[in-house]
């Protein structure tokens, strides 16, 4: 016979993801579509759903053939499992991180352009200061840099407009100025600068707006700014790889920053708006991380970023305050 308070003293065996499940099901209220979310299969959904009731003694969901909605003890939980989430992720990745203390691998993603100039100034210079580290670098199209990131569990991002992920800060590293890239048949390739209204007519080649919001109307932005209103084309990520005969042939052009001036096709040349344009280098990277190396590399990319920025603006004798790492 149970006695008075075996209820109370009863141990609640809850997992991560039974806690996720509820989490993604109250949001979605639709078996199919939180097991879609979840990457994993309708039944999975319901039988983790039945045993986390199971564990607390209360149902979550009012179900019926119709509709799925929260209870009233579902609605009061919900706030309280994405806490106790929150809180374990980070207890795992934490974990996690100190488990990888000894094996001082760095993954850092990065978009094209970081990957043409940023990246390898930074991987050099890395070799001399942090000669037992080894950076893993993962190449991310324009827009994909946190998903890459996330689903490669890697250290740090570094690209455009960077997408915000939990337990990671987002910086600015440098704000690079965007060039015209066209033609060398272009009448306005041999000018020494000049301004988007110059270009009315051309359209501007760009990748489609769902991959990168933010990027892709500041881009836009840039141009109305300027009194431009450009037809749009379409082209894949890197608008200046397979796409780029369109710019070749005078049929379009697009707008760069000046990292990935060196890596055009010689066919094309990119000028100088008369009145500069800006794009940031962002960098993502966790907000704790135990591991010092990780740090002494960030140290590294802010260098190396800085010294690239005044590189592109022709100063780099007047930055004589940064310091390299001891």
């Amino acid at each position: 016979m149970a006695r008075p308070g075996d209820a109370a003293m009863r141990q609640v065996h809850i997992t991560v993801r039974q806690l996720e499940v509820f989490i993604v099901m109250a949001r979605e209220l639709h078996f199919a579509h939180a097991a879609k979310a979840l990457h994993l299969s309708q039944p999975t959904v319901s039988l983790e759903i039945r045993k986390l009731e199971e564990a607390l003694g209360v149902e979550l969901f009012e179900r019926s053939t119709r509709t799925t909605l929260l209870s009233e003890a579902g609605s009061a939980l919900l706030a309280e499992a994405d806490r106790i989430h929150a809180q374990l992720v980070s207890f795992e990745d934490s974990a996690r991180l100190f488990a990888r203390m000894s094996d001082r691998t760095v993954k850092v993603v990065a978009s094209p352009s970081v990957i043409d100039r940023l990246l390898p100034a930074v991987i050099g210079k890395a070799e001399k200061a942090l000669p037992d580290l080894v950076i893993d670098e993962i190449s991310a199209d324009t827009g994909t840099v946190t998903a890459v990131l996330s689903a490669e569990d890697a250290d740090i991002g570094l690209g455009r407009f960077l997408d915000p992920l939990p337990g990671f800060q987002v910086e600015t590293l440098a704000q690079e100025e965007v060039f015209v890239v066209l033609s060398r048949g272009n009448p306005h390739a041999a000018d020494q600068t000049l301004t988007l209204s110059d270009l009315a007519g051309l359209p501007l080649l760009l990748w489609p707006r769902e991959r990168s919001p933010r990027y892709y109307d500041a881009i836009l932005a840039l141009c109305g700014e300027r009194g431009l209103d450009p037809a749009v084309i379409e082209a894949p990520a890197r608008i200046v790889g397979s796409r780029s005969y369109l710019i070749g042939e005078n049929r379009a052009f697009t707008l760069v920053p000046g990292s990935a001036r060196a890596h055009l096709p010689d066919d094309l040349r990119a000028v100088p708006l008369s009145v500069p344009g800006l794009l940031p280098m962002e960098m993502l990277s966790r907000s704790e991380d135990p591991r010092p190396f990780v740090g002494e590399l960030i140290a590294v990319i802010r260098l190396q970023a800085a010294r690239l920025l005044a590189h592109h603006a022709g100063a780099a004798s007047a930055i004589p305050d940064l310091k390299d790492p001891e």
